[in-house]
């Protein structure tokens, strides 16, 4: 039987509307953005500002396209640098590879040691060594983990933001009740980090995840399913 309800929502908005309803509780929706923070300090500080403003959602996008959240994404989800680096189209095999080598030089240090293994509590503990760079992710995982402590959605696109997801996975994974990726990607790195959170994205734009446009598309569709 047809459903003739003008108002009835299927598929993506239909499950975003569902996620947004299961978090809000009795709160109005407030949106904070936090955008590119500069380490997991100013992450955190920016998260609980947010929050003791009022905010009961956390737009969260950390840009850039870097090694070290691939390196970390790879490390987390055990699968080799060259399915975290993507080959565009106009990229020599060469460049490729170059990539691909310095994911993998990144990674040499802690090949040996997975996540699970007694001496190493998780990844978030085995990353931040010296000579890895992964000051965006670390960022990004503690944006998240502050705002699940304070039971406050956050969605979040981004590599580094999914870099950052993927630390959260392997250190509390009550956080995941509380964070939803935007939206599906062509990029490798953020692929592999969805599979790894095991988390549906609120859409499937199938974009790259370099802007904030995916973001700012999902919360206008947030406007559509719960109008204020």
């Amino acid at each position: 039987m047809a459903n003739d309800d003008p108002n009835a929502v299927t598929g993506d908005l239909a499950r975003l509307r569902d996620w947004w309803a299961n978090r809000r509780g009795d709160r109005e929706r407030s949106i904070a953005w936090i955008l590119d923070p500069a380490d997991d300090d100013e992450a955190r500080r920016a998260v609980d500002r947010a929050i003791d403003s009022g905010a009961t959602l956390i737009a969260l996008h950390i840009d850039g396209d870097d090694s070290a959240s691939r390196a970390v994404i790879a490390f987390v989800a055990n699968v080799p640098a060259t399915d975290v680096v993507e080959q565009r189209p106009g990229t020599t095999d060469h460049a490729w590879m170059e990539a691909v080598a310095e994911v993998r030089d990144l990674l040499e240090p802690f090949r040996g040691v997975s996540p699970e293994d007694d001496g190493v509590d998780s990844a978030a503990h085995a990353l931040p060594a010296p000579g890895i760079p992964a000051a965006k992710a670390h960022a990004a995982q503690a944006a998240i983990t502050s705002a699940a402590q304070r039971e406050t959605a956050i969605i979040f696109d981004g590599l580094a933001a999914h870099a950052g997801a993927a630390l959260v996975s392997t250190a509390d994974s009550r956080a995941q009740e509380w964070m939803l990726p935007a939206t599906s990607s062509t990029d490798p790195a953020i692929r592999e980090a969805q599979i790894l959170l095991d988390i549906e994205p609120a859409t499937h734009f199938g974009t790259n995840g370099g802007d904030a446009t995916s973001l700012r598309a999902v919360l206008s569709l947030l406007d559509v399913v719960d109008p204020a």
